[in-house]
This record gives structure tokens, sequence and C-alpha cells, in this order.
């Protein structure tokens, strides 16, 4: 039988995206990273700031998923008009006092760039988010969010080597379907990326719920392989930010994520913030992974975390765990 020797790290892909939902890239710092998930969280954090996501899972396969993600987003301000009088000595600036409104709108823009390498596959994104903010009252407020780009999908041969069914030492020809419609083919995929969501936090609560790969395949060029069938990724993301003492709180949260056929999947972490300075915690994927989360501000700009991830499933005995790292700075 003619197979893929994908050096294990194919089937682990495999086995994953089929029971766990991983067609996308799994993030365990997804606290730290809400936007990644749902264009609308970018709310939530109410600054201009630009994040470095770096991520390894299943160390120890070889050609095991790597992920690159750059992501950012800046609130609009409205710059206050300065009105002088040009007949005075001694001309002072007045600056007007906004109208009061009802609802004043907050509007957010930002982008983001991802590579994702899983085996002999490669995906990169490139995306402009947009999220409308609307207050319901002084503590409560909505979010819309929708995000728009472009992602390529290809296939690398070299990556990928197929035994011969005869004699596993003679190179190999052909005759695995899979296999040659790939190289033999188009070896890319050019397909629009869409995501939408919708949130709603207070100063202490937060949920969200977002779809990502939207339109599939519905605008794709090149490669019409059904192995570069993109789904449809439901997020519903929500926590709470417990105050315990004064500069130490506790920020548990839960994430769950859906893709057709595969079952539900259920994330857990929990952050506690030392000192507004320091933060540490763990995640847990059930059935999948478990992981410890460090951090700290290194200043009022910058900020940095790290997490190693262990898995609990049967992979733990090929696999030594994954790592994650993460740079931000607020501008």
């Amino acid at each position: 039988m003619i197979r893929f020797k994908m050096l294990l790290s194919g089937l682990a892909i495999i086995l994953s995206s089929e029971v766990y939902s991983q067609q996308l890239p799994q993030y365990s710092q997804f606290l730290l990273n809400k936007a990644l998930y749902n264009p609308a969280a970018m709310t939530i954090n109410n600054q201009a700031e630009i994040s470095l996501v770096g991520r390894w899972q299943m160390l120890g396969f070889g050609l095991e998923p790597k992920t690159v993600a750059l992501i950012g987003q800046s609130k609009i301000q409205k710059k206050a008009k300065i009105i002088f009088n040009p007949a005075s000595r001694i001309s002072q600036e007045i600056v007007p006092i906004d109208k009061k409104r009802k609802i004043k709108l907050s509007h957010f823009v930002g982008g983001q760039i991802l590579t994702d390498n899983y085996g002999a596959f490669r995906s990169t994104d490139f995306s402009g988010n947009y999220a409308l903010k609307i207050p319901i009252n002084n503590r409560w407020k909505v979010s819309l969010g929708a995000s728009l780009g472009l992602s390529n999908h290809s296939f690398i041969p070299s990556r990928a080597v197929v035994l011969n069914s005869i004699d596993p030492l003679i190179p190999y020809v052909s005759g695995d379907d899979a296999y040659d419609a790939f190289s033999q083919g188009k070896l890319n995929q050019l397909s629009m990326n869409s995501a939408a969501g919708l949130a709603l936090n207070s100063n202490n609560f937060f949920i969200s719920l977002g779809a990502r790969q939207i339109a599939r395949d519905l605008l794709a060029l090149g490669n019409s392989s059904p192995n570069f069938d993109r789904r449809m990724h439901w997020n519903l993301m929500a926590g709470y930010d417990f105050s315990i003492a004064n500069g130490f709180n506790l920020q548990p949260a839960i994430l769950i994520k859906k893709m057709e056929p595969s079952k539900l999947s259920y994330e857990f972490s929990a952050l506690a913030t030392i000192n507004y300075i320091f933060w540490a915690g763990v995640n847990y994927h059930l059935g999948v992974s478990t992981g410890l989360m460090v951090g700290m501000e290194i200043s009022d700009e910058l900020k940095i975390g790290y997490s190693m991830v262990f898995t609990t499933n049967k992979i733990n005995y090929f696999s030594n765990g994954g790592h994650e790292i993460m740079i931000s700075y607020a501008f």
C-alpha cells in the first residue's frame, strides 16, 4: 500500500484536525490575543498595540506545526478642533466642548499577517480588521467586528516522501492519487479570507462569539483538491476578572471551538496578575494538552509572555510538547 511518509507529523495533524477541530492555528495564550479569534474583540483592549506571536506544537515529530502571527490594532481618535481669535492681541486657543450625545460610537481598525506550517502544507493569511463599539450604558458595551483578506495555501512536495509499494528502496514513480494530484497539478490555492463576530464586555466580564473562514473556498483560484477544503470555525470565548487584593487579579476564561464535522473543543485558562506587572497562569485543552504561562510588563509599552505546553493524549509518547512566545508593544 502506497502511503505518505510525513515523518508522522501529517498523521498528527490529521488526527488533531478531525478530533480536535485544528484546521486553524492554536494559541495557549488566547486571553492575551483575543482578536486572533474574533475581530470584534479588538474593542475589549482599548489601546493601540502590535503583537508578535510564535508557536511551535508537538515538537519531536519533525515538520511539526509552526505558526507566526503579527497582529495590530488602533482606535480611531477624533482630533479636537482648535479655534484662534485673530483680533485678540493674545491669541488663546479654544477647544470646543464635545456635544453630549446619547450614543458615542468608537471605531477600531487593525490587521494581521499569519503563516502556518504543518507537515508538507503551508498557509499564509493577510487580512484587515474593523470593529465598532456601541455603549449600552455606563458599564456595558457591545461590539461588532469583521475581517477581510486573502489566504494562500500551498503544498511542498520536498517535505512529503512517498514509499514505493513494491520495494521501499526503489524511488516512487506514481500510484498514490492524493500525492500525484498535488505534485503534478497546481501546488497553490488562493482564496478569500473572511471573519465576523460580536462581543459584549464590561470592566470585569467579556464574552465574544466569532466565525472564521466564512467564505470557505467560495472564491478560490488554483488547486481545487479537497485537501485545501477550508471549513468555517466558530469560537465562543468568555472570561471574568476577579480583583482578589490590591495589585492581585485572577482572570479565568473558557474557549469553545467548533468545526464541522469535528466535535466541540474546550479550552480553559486562568491568569493571575501580580502587582500589575507580572502574570502567571495555566491553560488546559481538554483531551489534548496542558500548559504553563508566565509574562511581565517590561515597560508601560512593552510586554512579553511565554507558554510551555505538554501534550496529554497518546501523542505524548512521541512529542516533547510545545512552546509559545508573545511580544506586544503598545503606543
